[in-house]
């Protein structure tokens, strides 16, 4: 397993400054994006690269839907060398792995909550563990479906309170 930094295997282009936006009716991506992105993007383990939110410290694979879109200085697309690291365990490593959470956690430390917001230096001073690729497919595919199920784990308790209180209003209109 090789340990190397991100800025070795990732080409990172950071969105712009919303204020030099010009055209208002271009479609920029939004938070709502993202968050479809990692959610719903669980449905497809194909991508064009990733994104990372740097308000929430989150990464998440780019969908079909939104790789056209124009993103704002909050979101740092990447451009990953797919020969030694895959989209999906990039974005499990960033989210949930306990290596770079610590290294992310240390810059963090002494800053206030205002000042969180990560930038492209720390981002790519970052250090990954970089498995072969079929483990890393393994390990994103896995992470993947996690989110994919945990997804219809909420909705599926989300239509059986539905259900509950419309039989409650049903019992109490009787």
């Amino acid at each position: 397993m090789v340990l190397v930094k991100l800025n070795e295997i990732i080409e990172f282009s950071l969105g712009k400054n919303t204020t030099r936006i010009k055209e208002q009716d271009m479609d920029i991506y939004t938070p709502e994006d993202f968050e479809q992105d990692l959610s719903s993007g669980a449905n497809d383990s194909n991508t064009s690269g990733c994104i990372i939110n740097l308000i929430k410290s989150k990464a998440a694979p780019i969908s079909g839907k939104t790789e056209s879109k124009l993103i704002t200085q909050n979101f740092l697309k990447c451009a990953l060398d797919e020969t030694k690291i895959l989209p999906w365990y990039f974005c499990y490593q960033f989210n949930e792995g306990k290596d770079l959470e610590q290294q992310i956690s240390m810059y963090h430390q002494g800053t206030t909550l205002s000042v969180k917001k990560l930038n492209v230096k720390i981002i790519g001073d970052l250090q990954i563990k970089l498995p072969g690729l079929d483990k890393q497919k393994l390990i994103g595919d896995t992470y993947r479906k996690s989110i994919l199920q945990h997804e219809l784990y909420i909705k599926r308790a989300n239509d059986i309170k539905k259900y509950t209180l419309e039989m409650l209003r049903k019992i109490e209109e009787d």
